[in-house]
């Protein structure tokens, strides 16, 4: 049972770099100083500033009142649990100074209280200020209530549950007297934010992310769980950034010991209820409530320690995921199983599902309960599609004899493959051939094929098997008409077919094979009604990439906006969604549809706070790879030297070549041509074999480099080279995007072939490169400026300034004078926005395109709501967007966007 008293004290090991003593920024939000600066000096009687525990309720109220010390007098008092037993308890300090006889009646107190105020004030302002005045007693909360009606004080309150305050301070709130602040967790942009300044170093996004799940964003936890994870050598500095290792643990002693001295103040009763609740995840109510009194639950939702899910039947689960970690590793065994048998005997059999299905069978596994072959497998399976690909091995590997079982070696594969561990992968599947005897039931036989091909295709010394065991696969299933594929039921028949399609549609992404995987995929999407949600969801995001690769741009962005919305799904599991979105990210950056490839990027959006393995390549590189793409170098370093960083210490998906050709390439734009070179070398070592569209990207970016550092001559002969194989493969999206690089780096010749390209080719990119194409072809400065200025209206501002740099390059004394200061103009504008060295002004922060699209919507007065829905994002991305923005700009409220945006400089044109 989890006390205060059974957790060891944290221990002092300090790591390298890490000093508790070191200054770190204000607790939350940087924002929330000004509102409640702003609500003090707005509000009638004062203010209320509520949040959970950690989030600064009272470091940022105090940092507030700070601004009104000089004019005032600021009287602080603290309420407690101890302190609410006694009459006045909070107010004794006050009470010292008055005459004992003062207390024997309420209003005596009272009219005291106001004299000693006005005596003490001397004419200013008092502000009071109560903390945690929740825990406030009776007589105190009915006194700070009447000062404050009758203006003998402006109230300064703070509570971590409203629910707790009395009635006298509740009725202030109601009736508006009080403006209510409350201070939410920091956004997952915040977080890195927070944490970069206070660790004094860049932070990976995937140790960001971690941390960041874990804490739920409280910063108070944030900040204890960084400095714990440095404690025990799992947050480590790797090239001057911190990264995580591949074996961190999410938290350690010290979270543990504040939890439970939190927890300890819990009855029996609550404790209860919060050790079955960890150790299941999560409970229909109704069966919660057959083992625990209603009140009590109630009381615990109340206070915002439980939540009740809106769902049928309405599930309850505990609120932080950190507490329920906490709280689940620190039950003895024993009564961990006594909990299972009795929530096993109260939860209806037809109640079960896949919520509870994983955690009762880990639950099982920790207390050494039997579990039979098939519910292991169930469980292995259920955590591959969580992509907590660690416990999936750890079911499979309890099973007696899993190497000889097609099913169980079929998810122990997945789960090797989520972790990167391809070669290890290839030994069960080599293990298992020679291991095999017994011929398998056909679902399970082509289980294991179909795992075979996906390791096979990853593995630089044996790919040419995986079209064998596809072949196989699809003899059985559609060529033998008298197989056991006949016997089967439909619906089962159905659902292999379908994994046998994406299957062969990966085979063809590794191959390249676009045009082949687009016709197959059309028909096998033919009959819609006849699939499951999750194969049209999986094929149409292949779909997706074939199209835009293909030249059908638009019809993949059309899709991807169909598409990527049902990755938010609850029934989708994470492990397809995150596959999804990385095919959908990629057919948006074919199709020159940066800005949407960017937006594509909600991992703090949709990933799901509950998943314990994060894919490390999943948050810095795609974005930072948007980055580059439009030509943006600082920006796209500012995310690829954390990224970098992590995956050299783990690169699940093998892309630590590809992160480091686009490194080069930035580092070259900015004139970095050590570090360019550095990285090149690094593209060198590859671990496993590249998909076409990772080797590709890794190709375009170093042809890019290498036009920076050894002249443009080498990038086009590359970019020409790749463009011709592009148009053997029928893969004319992607010709259009090395013929456009090509012409800009001075291959002119090169323009009608970009001009048949971009004509066998949908949406704005190949318009853009249409245009571009025939400026240069008939050298007209109006068709190269059209073409420039729907560049910049796409936020390529490297292709905006490559084309104004070329118009500027024409014989001036032709052109028209007002034709070229549109050229000089835009080319300073997107220099600017680049942050070039040859602007010299590449250490200062400026806004990207979308920054300062947002900051001109806010700044014309539009909501974030508003402004989330005209950009078709969350108002989340808005928010974290504009607290980029603020930092900037160095301003701390929306009302300074006109002046400061007007003191930039940057305009749109």
């Amino acid at each position: 049972m989890l006390t205060a008293d059974n957790v060891a004290s944290s221990h002092a090991t300090r790591s390298a770099g890490m000093s508790r003593g070191a200054a770190w920024p204000l607790i939350g939000r940087k924002q929330a100083v000004s509102d409640i600066t702003r609500a003090l000096a707005e509000s009638a009687g004062g203010v209320l500033v509520t949040g959970t525990s950690g989030t600064g309720k009272t470091f940022l109220t105090t940092h507030a009142l700070k601004q009104f010390r000089d004019d005032s007098l600021v009287v602080t008092l603290r309420c407690s649990a101890a302190l609410s037993r006694s009459p006045y308890g909070a107010l004794n300090m006050l009470l010292s100074d008055l005459e004992p006889g003062y207390l024997n009646h309420p209003v005596l107190v009272l009219s005291g209280l106001m004299r000693l105020l006005r005596e003490r004030a001397m004419g200013k302002t008092v502000y009071l200020f109560v903390d945690n005045a929740g825990e406030a007693d009776e007589l105190t909360a009915v006194t700070i209530a009447q000062l404050a009606r009758n203006r003998a004080v402006r109230l300064v309150l703070t509570c971590s549950d409203p629910l707790r305050l009395s009635a006298e301070i509740s009725g202030l709130c109601d009736g508006g007297f009080l403006t209510r602040v409350n201070l939410e967790p920091l956004s997952f942009r915040e977080a890195v934010s927070w944490l970069e300044e206070g660790l004094s170093a860049k932070v990976s996004h995937s140790a960001v992310q971690s941390l960041w799940a874990a804490s739920d964003g409280n910063p108070h936890y944030l900040k204890m769980l960084a400095m714990e994870l440095a404690d025990s050598g799992s947050l480590v500095v790797r090239d001057g950034v911190w990264v995580l290792t591949a074996d961190h643990r999410v938290h350690g002693r010290a979270i543990t010991d504040l939890i439970a001295t939190r927890l300890g103040r819990m009855g029996e009763a609550d404790r209860r209820i919060l050790e079955i609740l960890s150790l299941a995840e999560t409970l229909p109510l109704d069966t919660l409530l057959t083992l625990v009194a209603a009140d009590d639950v109630d009381a615990l939702e109340e206070r915002g320690v439980l939540a009740v899910e809106d769902s049928l039947p309405r599930r309850v689960r505990i609120q932080s995921q950190l507490v329920a970690d906490v709280v689940r590793e620190n039950v003895p065994p024993g009564r961990s199983n006594e909990l299972r048998e009795m929530v096993l005997q109260a939860a209806a059999p037809s109640l079960r599902t896949p919520a509870t299905e994983l955690p009762f069978a880990v639950w099982a596994l920790d207390c050494g309960a039997p579990l039979s072959t098939e519910e292991s497998l169930s469980a292995a399976r259920l955590a591959n599609r969580r992509l907590d690909a660690a416990l999936a091995l750890r079911f499979v590997r309890s099973i007696p004899g899993h190497d000889a079982l097609a099913e169980a070696v079929t998810e122990e594969v997945a789960a090797l493959m989520t972790l990167g561990e391809v070669e290890e992968a290839l030994a069960v599947v080599r293990r298992h051939q020679k291991l095999s005897q017994a011929e398998p039931a056909l679902a399970e036989s082509i289980g294991i094929l179909l795992a075979e091909s996906s390791v096979f295709l990853a593995t630089p010394d044996a790919w040419l098997e995986a079209p064998a065991s596809l072949a196989k696969a699809r003899k059985v299933l559609y060529d033998d008409t008298s197989g056991p594929a006949e016997r089967m039921p439909a619906p089962e028949l159905r659902r292999i077919r379908e994994q046998l399609t994406l299957a062969e549609a990966e085979a063809a992404g590794y191959a390249g094979s676009y045009r082949d995987m687009a016709a197959d995929l059309t028909d096998s999407l033919n009959n819609v009604e006849f699939h499951s949600p999750e194969f049209r969801l999986q094929a149409g995001s292949w779909l997706c990439e074939a199209w835009a690769v293909t030249g059908r741009q638009s019809d993949a962005a059309e899709l991807a906006e169909q598409l990527k919305l049902q990755c938010l799904r609850p029934e989708i599991p994470v492990a397809i969604a995150q596959s999804v979105i990385s095919r959908l990210r990629f057919a948006y950056l074919v199709a020159g549809r940066w800005d949407e490839a960017t937006e594509t990027l909600p991992t703090e959006d949709w990933l799901p706070s509950s998943v314990i393995y994060r894919r490390f390549s999943a948050t810095e590189i795609p974005e930072a790879i948007c980055a580059c793409m439009q030509g943006r170098g600082r920006d796209g370093l500012d995310l690829l030297v954390p990224g970098i960083s992590q995956l050299r210490i783990q690169d699940s998906d093998g892309i630590l070549p590809l992160a480091c050709a686009a490194a080069a390439y930035a580092s070259a734009l900015q004139g970095e041509r050590e570090a360019a070179l550095a990285y090149l070398a690094e593209t060198e070592s590859a671990s496993r074999r590249k998909t076409w569209k990772v080797s590709r990207a890794e190709g375009y970016f170093t042809a890019l480099a290498r036009a920076e550092l050894d002249g443009s001559r080498t990038g086009i002969e590359q970019l020409l080279r790749m463009a011709e194989d592009d148009r053997a493969a029928g893969n004319v999206g992607h010709e259009l995007l090395c013929l456009s690089s090509a012409v800009r780096l001075g291959e002119s010749d090169a323009a009608p072939r970009l001009l048949d390209s971009a004509g066998e080719s949908q949406g704005p990119f190949a318009e853009l490169c249409a245009h571009y194409a025939r400026g240069v072809m008939t050298r007209e400065a109006d068709n190269l400026m059209a073409a420039a200025n729907l560049a910049a209206r796409m936020h390529n501002d490297r292709f905006a300034l490559d084309i104004a740099e070329s118009i500027l390059n024409l014989d001036q004394a032709h052109l028209e004078r007002s034709l070229v200061r549109q050229a000089k103009h835009l080319a300073e504008t997107c220099r600017r926005r680049l942050r070039t060295p040859q602007d010299g002004t590449h250490d200062r922060l400026t806004l990207t395109a979308r920054e300062l699209q947002i900051a001109q919507l806010a700044a014309a007065g539009a909501s974030n709501k508003s402004i989330a829905a005209q950009l078709h994002v969350s108002v989340r991305t808005v928010e974290g967007h504009l607290y980029q923005i603020y930092g900037k700009l160095k301003i701390e409220e929306r009302l300074e966007l006109p002046v400061a945006l007007g003191s930039t400089g940057d305009d749109q044109s």
